[in-house]
């Protein structure tokens, strides 16, 4: 989690917070990413990017549903999956700024 934490510090987009519930990431003053655990984030994709994505979603172990709709959780424990949390983002930033 900390190589994740180190390259989304240097995106340009971002604003990153820490605070005690742990590091958070805003786009715009939008909270898009919330480290949740050692090796969890929560990502705000909105809920048309997460209705786009489903077929996809639905087929990744490392994403889950979260109970707010517009959120996922992204399950990040190899480097595969910190690719896949980038590219989430990626698309999380795109709809935000849009």
């Amino acid at each position: 989690m900390a190589r994740a934490v180190a390259e989304l510090r240097s995106w340009p987009a971002l604003a990153v917070r820490d605070t005690r519930r742990g590091v958070t990431f805003a786009v715009r003053g939008t909270e898009i990413l919330r480290l949740t655990g050692s090796d969890e984030v929560q990502v705000r994709l909105t809920a048309p990017a997460i209705d786009r994505l489903e077929p996809y979603l639905l087929d990744c172990r490392q994403v889950q549903a979260c109970s707010d709709r517009a959120w996922v959780a992204v399950h990040v424990d190899a480097t595969p999956d910190l690719e896949l949390l980038l590219a989430l983002t990626s698309v999380a930033i795109k709809e935000h700024v849009a």
